[in-house]
This record gives C-alpha cells, sequence and structure tokens, in this order.
C-alpha cells in the first residue's frame, strides 16, 4: 500500500531527480477494465494527465500495453509518448513510425486458432482478438463458472500444442494469450531503461504481463501493483481509480 509515509518517500525522489523514466499500463491501469477492448478509449482526465506529465521535459512517459499497435496508435499517437505494443512486439518513438521487435510469422497463429475458436463455441461471451503479434482469448464476458472451467480446458490443450516451440502462454485477467517467448514487457522495458538512462523509475500495472516488468527493473525502481494478488512490485495501489488520482495528486503536482 502507498500510505502517507511511502508518498513523501515517493514525492522526494521525484523532487531530487532529474531524468525520470514513467512506465504506464494501459487497461487496468490508466483506463478501467471494459467487457470489449474497444470501449477502453482515454477519456478527457487521462489525456490530460498524460499530456501535461510528457510536457515536462525531464519526462520520459511509455504507455506499455498488450494491445495493438493501430489502437493505441489511434487513441495516443498524437501525444509526446513513446508506446509500447502488444507487450513489447512493437515500439513506437513520439514522431516516429511504429518499429516491429518480434519476428513476422503467421504460421503458428492456425492450429492456435482452431483451439480457440473451439473453446469459444462452447464459452458463451467469449471472443477471441488477433493482433499482429499474438493470439487473444477474452472470457471476461462469459459466466464464472464457464469461462473459469473453459479457461483451464484452453490452457491445457495450448500447452500441448506449444510445447517445444518458442510460444508462451499468458494466463491474465480473463483473457488468455499466446505470444512469442522473448517478446515480453520486462524486456523491452530494460531496453528503454538503458537508452535513457534515468534517475528515477516508476512503473505501474495489473496485471499477470507487468510481473515481467517489474521483475526487469529491479528494487531500484519504484513499482506499483494494482489490485489484489502476489507482485515483485514494492507497493500498491487497490483500484485503477486510485491510480488516476495518484498520477494527479503526486506526480502531476511534483513535477510541474
Amino acid at each position: 500500500m502507498i500510505g502517507t509515509e511511502e508518498y513523501h518517500k515517493i514525492s522526494e525522489l521525484v523532487k531530487r531527480s532529474g531524468k525520470r523514466l514513467l512506465f504506464l499500463d494501459y487497461d487496468g491501469t490508466l483506463m478501467p477494465l471494459m467487457k470489449f477492448p474497444s470501449l477502453s478509449a482515454p477519456n478527457e482526465d487521462v489525456i490530460r494527465i498524460l499530456t501535461s506529465l510528457a510536457s515536462d521535459k525531464k519526462n520520459n512517459v511509455v504507455i506499455i500495453s498488450g494491445r495493438d499497435s493501430a489502437t493505441l496508435g489511434k487513441w495516443l499517437g498524437n501525444l509526446d509518448l513513446i508506446i509500447v505494443a502488444e507487450h513489447g512486439a512493437l515500439i513506437k518513438y513520439p514522431g516516429k513510425q511504429w518499429q516491429e521487435l518480434a519476428e513476422e510469422t503467421d504460421e503458428w497463429k492456425k492450429e492456435i486458432i482452431t483451439a480457440m475458436e473451439n473453446s469459444s463455441r462452447k464459452c458463451g461471451g467469449s471472443f477471441i482478438e488477433e493482433k499482429r503479434f499474438s493470439l487473444a482469448w477474452h472470457y471476461r464476458n462469459a459466466s464464472y463458472e464457464s469461462g473459469n472451467f473453459h479457461s483451464r480446458e484452453l490452457i491445457r490443450t495450448l500447452s500441448k500444442m506449444i510445447h517445444n516451440t518458442p510460444l508462451q502462454i499468458l494466463d491474465g485477467n480473463k483473457i488468455i494469450e499466446v505470444r512469442f517467448t522473448k517478446v515480453n514487457k520486462g524486456a523491452i522495458a530494460k531496453m528503454i531503461m538503458n537508452k535513457v538512462n534515468p534517475d528515477f523509475i516508476m512503473a505501474l500495472g495489473d496485471d499477470r504481463t507487468d510481473e515481467d516488468m517489474f521483475s526487469a527493473l529491479g528494487r531500484d525502481s519504484i513499482n506499483i501493483k494494482i489490485g489484489p494478488g502476489e507482485t515483485a512490485a514494492g507497493y500498491s495501489l487497490i483500484t485503477q481509480e486510485e491510480v488516476v488520482r495518484f498520477l494527479k495528486e503526486l506526480l502531476l503536482k511534483e513535477l510541474n
């Protein structure tokens, strides 16, 4: 938890820093989790916060998300941000085009998508999201019993299919995703950190994929987990709404 003592500690670190690197997850962190990914466009509050943070030349603000590049580019591409899509498969620097950091091949998707389609037929409310370098099966809209049963069944099926391949399964928050093993938030966060060479790092995220980032950045970073559950982060906030208040009350106040 971030209480008064922790708040003041972070505040002092922010004040003393000269070059800051801020990693912000999107869904479940900046914006609440929605029934359908398309409903999570950033609201005015989030746009205002990001614009203000990015306007400070001491800040390097990174949106690091599992979302596809087209959606992130549409929503945030005009802001002065570094944007990471599909957990690190693509990156966009301010004013630049997207760079692909993963192998481009769709052959592996055929068998995986067949298994996901089979699960979707059996699990009402679930659906498949195909990205450039990954496939995701969402079951947030399914009943708890059906989603829990069929998600475990799908993981068992996929585990056999990807054995001895460069693929891995992400068991996230009501989502199961298959991607390349070497593509993860930890690897891309470390790459950006080495490039920026900041004296203050803060990372916020809510999902299993963010744990890779927390672990890669290490204890010298202010890592903040959103929501319950075990974590490598040293701090936590209970809800997504607290993230917005935290950024407003601490960071925006101290950075301006």
